[in-house]
């Protein structure tokens, strides 16, 4: 296997920089689950839909247009798709194409907080993989898995476009599986992708309107 030193190198140099905006990121998790919980409507899409959308713009310019420059991958997609999918958080703030629930069936909500907890364990699984807790949960695979799993309790309420710009992400990551760069934890990213592309698939379509209640 090549030299994945530099990879785990420069993360942890990211990782370590912004160690402070590493936990705000954690904290506007765990704020994200307790308005969704708590205070489920119009307002709160907003409000988490500014957060997902600062993180995404935030792990597009700093982590791969900054600190991942080098790699083609990092400059050429990577980093694009994410300020993309930051933009289209914004974009839905007037489309309303996503309403962010729990108020699903027992089944869906628990592999939703199964995700969304597993986002918060990716830096465990990291020390079994042998590099430590370096990608922390507001990197972007963690970010990308815990997206997905509050995009898969909104479906159908959802914006296609940006489901799918998160599962072309989950595709490149695909090889991580297999050893590349030694990040065997990115399984989780690779599941959460697949079950939202089959839950996707199978979920009725539903009209975008806001019919919602508003907070």
């Amino acid at each position: 296997m090549k030299n994945v030193e530099p990879f785990w190198m420069t993360l942890q140099s990211f990782r370590d920089d912004t160690f402070i905006v590493q936990i705000l990121i954690i904290i506007a998790y765990l704020c994200i689950l307790f308005l969704i919980t708590k205070q489920e409507g119009s307002r709160t899409d907003v409000i988490i839909k500014i957060i997902l959308s600062s993180i995404f713009i935030f792990n597009s310019i700093v982590c791969f247009l900054i600190y991942f420059n080098e790699l083609p991958m990092a400059k050429f997609f990577a980093g694009p798709l994410y300020l993309a999918i930051g933009y289209l958080f914004l974009v839905d703030i007037m489309a309303k194409r996503i309403h962010f629930t729990f108020n699903i069936s027992p089944l869906r909500r628990f592999l939703a907080f199964t995700f969304i907890i597993l986002t918060f364990l990716f830096p465990v699984f990291g020390m079994f993989s042998g590099h430590g807790m370096i990608a922390l949960p507001g990197v972007p695979c963690p970010l990308a898995i815990f997206t997905l799993a509050l995009l898969s309790a909104a479906i159908p309420r959802v914006d296609n476009i940006i489901v799918f710009m998160l599962l072309a992400w989950v595709l490149v990551n695909i090889p991580k599986i297999f050893g590349y760069v030694g990040c065997y934890e990115e399984i989780i990213l690779i599941l959460a992708g697949a079950y939202v592309l089959g839950l996707n698939r199978i979920m009725p379509e539903e009209s975008t309107g806001d019919e919602h209640a508003s907070t």
